[in-house]
């Protein structure tokens, strides 16, 4: 019992690795209408701050989300932002994620049978 919530913890833990933000070229507005109100960016404004929206949607000459829990709503005006990044699915690091958990697996069940050989399984 004890390793299987080891393995579910670390895979819990790692599934953020599955997604990596992206840089896009197209204007920002482009990008956020793109998104129907869905998903998070991340713009980086002129002055090098950063802000993570959710649920972006463009305003007026302006891109609003919410930020924080509890959620906030937040905005940033387009003539403000320097660059703008979406959240995507990395095939090579989803692919590392499922690799890595099949390895887990694999030795946690081998230890197991080990031990229960040898007569120290509990």
């Amino acid at each position: 019992m004890r390793y299987r919530s080891l393995a579910v913890s670390a895979l819990l833990l790692s599934t953020a690795a599955c997604h990596s933000w992206r840089p896009q070229t197209t204007p920002a507005p482009q990008v956020v209408e793109q998104m129907n109100g869905r998903g998070t960016v991340r713009i980086l404004r002129r002055d090098q701050s950063v802000m993570v929206l959710s649920e972006p949607r463009v305003e007026g000459d302006s891109i609003v989300g919410t930020v924080g829990t509890p959620p906030q709503r937040a905005a940033v005006a387009v003539a403000d932002v320097q660059r703008i990044d979406t959240r995507r699915v990395s095939a090579t690091r989803t692919g590392g994620l499922a690799v890595g958990t099949i390895v887990l697996v694999s030795v946690v069940a081998i230890a197991a049978a080990v031990a229960a050989l040898l007569g120290d399984w509990n």
